[in-house]
């Protein structure tokens, strides 16, 4: 991992720069006219209204990444990585996506004028794959993507061969593929700790290759080095059960993340060969976080809970941090002394098809003007 020196508590910001660059000194050097700015970053952290006391949680707040340009945390990581790309002159960009991560660099490769070629899941929602094409990515589907390791091995390996080959742009969103991209990640911690002085106790994430999860815990681990924050949040990460490799691991007590299929419904988490599983494993078996796992219908409901009682609509993988901490405040009876935060990943209008279905049971009367039922 990337690591930077001479760097104080009081030096982490430059308010003279725009979003995630106001904390340049710790992100990669890039040049200030390579430096791309769609408006991402400094996303609003929420504190529950209802949902803290259902769970007596002490306190509990909501980082709502939809807010980003593209309407997820992956804003983050392509602001970095194209800005990198446009800085080194690479001739174009290649990655894979669930979503969220090619929207993000379809985006801000359209605003570079850098071509992005892309390798999708066979079911990529619908919603997802026409965002990414509006932004004119080059788009292609591979059968098995998503569901097998051994497919999912098979297109990183194929796609890194082409980035070498051409002197292209890796942008598969793992800190194993491109650090300097996932540098972005971490800025999530360093506004966290803005908003909330004095840090989190914990941070719950979804995981599907972990790079988010890793991102956060660098930002506070950076943090803690240079003695910004007086301590570091245990770092949960949640995943699907259908997909919970890295899970599966940290109850072996493993280094690596257990191998099988994804049958999990939950796009975005659908990643059976986790690039930065063993990173995220390495950094529990330190003792700085955990791993859980919840059925896909828990998260289905914590998305409800998440807009019918606060007022939040995302996507079911950003709900995930949420179905999380439901489980575990169940199974410790109450967390009062919490001071815990989930990270929302990604906005609702991300999956049309899981909107339909939230509302399916709904019924909305046509009334006569004269005669309405209020």
């Amino acid at each position: 991992m990337l690591r930077y020196e001479g760097v104080s508590p009081d030096s982490i910001k430059d308010d003279s720069q725009s979003g995630l660059w106001k904390y340049r000194r710790l992100l990669p050097d890039i040049p200030e006219p390579c430096r791309l700015y769609l408006g991402e970053g400094s996303t609003p952290l929420v504190p529950s209204r209802r949902i803290a006391k259902r769970l007596k949680i002490g306190e509990l707040y909501f980082k709502l990444e939809g807010g980003n340009p593209t309407g997820s945390y992956k804003d983050r990581i392509a602001a970095i990585g194209v800005s990198w790309a446009l800085a080194s002159g690479r001739a174009a960009c290649v990655g894979t996506t669930s979503g969220n991560a090619g929207a993000a660099f379809a985006a801000y490769a359209a605003g570079a004028g850098i071509p992005y070629h892309l390798f999708v899941l066979e079911h990529m929602a619908e919603a997802k794959l026409a965002q990414v094409l509006a932004y004119g990515a080059i788009v292609r589907k591979v059968k098995g993507f998503g569901t097998y390791a051994e497919v999912g091995d098979r297109v990183f390996s194929r796609i890194m061969e082409a980035v070498r080959e051409y002197d292209w742009e890796s942008t598969i969103t793992a800190f194993r593929y491109n650090p300097y991209a996932m540098e972005g990640v971490k800025t999530i911690s360093f506004e966290l700790v803005e908003q909330l002085p004095g840090a989190p106790t914990t941070v719950y994430s979804p995981a599907g290759g972990a790079g988010l999860y890793v991102g956060i815990w660098k930002g506070f681990e950076e943090l803690s080095q240079i003695g910004a924050i007086p301590h570091k949040p245990h770092m949960v990460a949640v995943q699907s059960a259908g997909c919970s490799n890295i899970v599966r691991a940290f109850a072996a007590g493993e280094r690596v993340p257990s191998p099988g299929p994804s049958t999990s419904q939950i796009s975005g988490l659908q990643v059976p060969n986790p690039p930065d599983g063993s990173v995220a494993l390495a950094i529990m078996a330190r003792g700085d976080g955990s791993a859980l796992a919840v059925d896909d219908e828990e998260i289905w409901e914590a998305q409800r809970l998440l807009a019918e009682e606060e007022g939040i609509f995302c996507e079911p993988a950003a709900a995930t941090a949420l179905a999380g901490l439901i489980r575990a405040a169940k199974e410790k009876g109450g967390m009062e002394s919490e001071r815990a935060v989930c990270v929302i990943s990604g906005v609702g209008f991300k999956d049309g098809k899981r909107l339909l279905d939230m509302v399916s049971h709904k019924r909305v009367p046509l009334l006569e003007a004269d005669s309405l039922d209020i």
